[in-house]
């Protein structure tokens, strides 16, 4: 069996705000961070409210919160050298963002962590 070995959690808000000349967009406020706290805590918390199912990408199960506008999915991921990763993900939408595309989003932040765990391997 082997342990977690690399975390990744990646959050997106919908932006209510112009930063500089950058233009207002979810891809401007993309976090990740490598919390196992946030991490575990997702994972309890989506454990009892599993929400619904919306789609998949690439294996990856995309769900919708029951009670709030957010979708999530999580994935651990075995690497080579005996490592295994596990990554969160969690996507705030609005009112701001009614042509944001969920699908496009959660498959932009798919790849990113596909390019990080290649990386790592």
């Amino acid at each position: 069996m082997t342990a977690i070995t690399h975390v990744h959690n990646y959050t997106v808000r919908c932006p209510h705000y112009q930063q500089n000349d950058k233009q207002a967009s979810w891809q401007n406020h993309i976090e990740v961070n490598h919390s196992c706290e946030i991490a575990l805590d997702r994972i309890t918390k989506w454990h009892n409210n599993a929400g619904s199912k919306l789609f998949e990408i690439d294996g990856i199960t995309i769900r919708k919160a029951d009670k709030e506008e957010a979708y999530f999915a999580m994935q651990s991921s075995r690497l080579k050298n005996d490592g295994h990763g596990l990554v969160t993900f969690k996507v705030y939408l609005d009112n701001c963002c009614q042509d944001a595309s969920v699908n496009d989003i959660m498959a932009h932040l798919i790849n990113d962590y596909m390019q990080r765990c290649e990386k790592i391997s």
